[in-house]
C-alpha cells in the first residue's frame, strides 16, 4: 500500500513538473515582437475636454485592439462611454492612440480604464487613470 502511495505521489510530482516546464516553454515561445512592445500613457486636462494618450514603444505602426471604459466621475461612479475590441491602426510612437473625453465644465473629472491588445490577442497594457481639476491654491494678498 505504502509503494502505491509514493507510486501515485511521483506521478503527480512528474505531472506537476511536466507542467511547469510546459508553461515556462510557452511563455519564452511569446517572447517576441509582441511581447517588447509597451505603452505608457500622457493625460492633458483643459477646460473643454481631457486627453488620454496610449503611446507604444516602437515606430513600427501596428494594429492593436482596444478596451475601454471612460467614467466622467473620478471615484469611478458614473459610466458615460463603454467600447469592447475597437480597432486602432497604424499606431506608433508618432501616431499614438488618442481618446477625448468633452468636459461640459472645467470642473469635471474624467477617468479610463483601458486594455490593450495585439492582433493575437496578447494583453500589451493594462490602466486606470483619472485627471481631476486642480484645487485653486488662494494667493496671498
Amino acid at each position: 500500500m505504502t509503494s502505491t502511495i509514493t507510486h501515485a505521489l511521483l506521478v503527480c510530482l512528474f505531472l506537476v513538473a511536466f507542467l511547469l516546464s510546459a508553461g515556462c516553454t510557452d511563455q519564452q515561445s511569446f517572447s517576441g515582437k509582441a511581447m517588447d512592445t509597451e505603452f505608457r500613457s500622457e493625460t492633458s486636462g483643459y477646460e473643454d475636454r481631457v486627453e488620454f494618450r496610449f503611446i507604444p514603444n516602437t515606430d513600427e505602426a501596428a494594429t492593436y485592439s482596444v478596451t475601454h471604459t471612460i467614467e466622467r466621475d473620478v471615484s469611478w461612479g458614473t459610466t458615460i462611454e463603454t467600447r469592447e475590441d475597437v480597432r486602432y491602426e497604424n499606431i506608433s510612437r508618432s501616431n499614438p492612440i488618442e481618446i477625448v473625453v468633452p468636459r461640459e465644465d472645467p470642473s469635471d473629472g474624467a477617468a479610463i480604464e483601458i486594455e490593450i491588445r495585439n492582433t493575437a490577442g496578447v494583453v500589451l497594457h493594462q490602466s486606470r487613470t483619472s485627471v481631476a481639476p486642480a484645487t485653486p491654491v488662494p494667493t496671498p494678498p
